[in-house]
């Protein structure tokens, strides 16, 4: 009993901090767990000092570096310019704007504060406010590296910038996100004109269409297949008291068999063999 007593009066703990408890009531802050922080810490710190001292040092396997983010915060002036959407401008459609600036600066962005949520849109499921709610509406910047940071907040406040200095209409920013807004809506028509021209070289390209009959003035038909005299008793003495439209004619229909590989009369309609015989 007087040796427990000794060795009490030797053993003094430090006190405990305040406890912090999770939205389920579990408490975190442990001492177990600040027990195993505080190792976790010691050995991060010992691997570090092996790595600057031999840099083909190899850490265990079953080490991970701690997670050390540097942040910051851009705020954007909403209140002083209501009529220019700079959440929009930053985001983009379908977000595709924001994640090329992730891309480019290597930054994790959100937009935080009041006017980041749409109103109707369901915040938390347990209730608690949005980190950053109550802030006035800025843009949360987190990377690994206070480089990636500045990247970040140098592009979002040059983002800011063109939005009030440039007129909308003349913003290449803004331009080039409702092109993309439209491409991936389907409803882009810079093409059309050049799809035109393209039908149009290909109609050239048919030997058909460069035929042209000599009694309408059409093209893509020759002059015996033309509707408006086909079958006609005028048409047939047209033909036989002019030999040299005739040949001239089977001339015609003659090389067009050839570009489609039948010789002769072969392959034609019995009707314009019967016109071409004079029958």
């Amino acid at each position: 009993m007087g040796f427990r007593m000794l060795t009490n009066i030797f053993y003094f703990r430090s006190p405990s901090p305040e406890p912090i408890y999770s939205s389920d009531g579990k408490r975190l802050n442990t001492r177990e767990y600040r027990t195993r922080k505080k190792l976790e810490d010691d050995r991060h710190a010992l691997v570090q000092q092996l790595m600057e001292i031999n840099p083909e040092y190899k850490p265990p396997s079953d080490y991970k570096a701690p997670q050390n983010r540097i942040t910051d915060k851009v705020f954007i002036p909403q209140d002083n310019h209501p009529d220019i959407n700079f959440v929009g401008l930053l985001i983009g459609p379908r977000g595709n704007t924001l994640k090329a600036l992730e891309k480019d600066t290597g930054a994790k962005v959100i937009i935080r504060g009041k006017g980041s949520v749409k109103e109707g849109k369901v915040g938390r499921r347990d209730g608690l406010p949005l980190p950053g709610e109550d802030e006035p509406l800025h843009a949360f910047i987190s990377a690994p590296s206070a480089e990636c940071v500045d990247k970040a907040v140098k592009k979002i406040n040059e983002i800011i910038r063109q939005g009030i200095e440039i007129p909308e209409s003349q913003n290449d920013l803004r331009r080039a996100q409702l092109r993309e807004l439209a491409l991936l809506n389907g409803t882009l028509r810079e093409h059309e004109g050049l799809m035109k021209l393209r039908a149009m070289a290909e109609a050239q390209s048919i030997a058909t269409n460069k035929i042209q009959c000599g009694i309408c003035g059409g093209a893509g038909h020759l002059s015996t297949d033309c509707k408006a005299l086909l079958g006609g008793q005028a048409y047939l003495d047209q033909l036989n008291a002019n030999p040299g439209e005739r040949a001239k004619m089977d001339s015609e229909y003659t090389a067009l068999m050839a570009e489609l590989g039948v010789g002769g009369s072969q392959g034609l309609p019995p009707g314009m063999v019967l016109v071409l015989n004079g029958i």
